[in-house]
């Protein structure tokens, strides 16, 4: 196997960096459609809310 396609197929993923302001705001105007997501971000905060309602972030 070359060692190129073995570094792709071992690569490990690197952990989400921090959300910026406006990929917040989208998860929030999301969110804010569902009451019950809605109160858990309130409390929880709206990544952990999202992600319990509609699954992992999508950026």
């Amino acid at each position: 196997m070359k060692r190129d396609l073995a570094a792709v197929l071992l690569r490990r993923r690197r952990a989400t960096g921090q959300l910026s302001p406006l990929q917040m705001e989208s998860l929030r105007e999301v969110c804010e459609l569902n009451e019950a997501c809605d109160d858990m971000a309130d409390t929880a905060g709206i990544v952990a809310a999202y992600t319990a309602y509609y699954g992992p972030v999508p950026f």
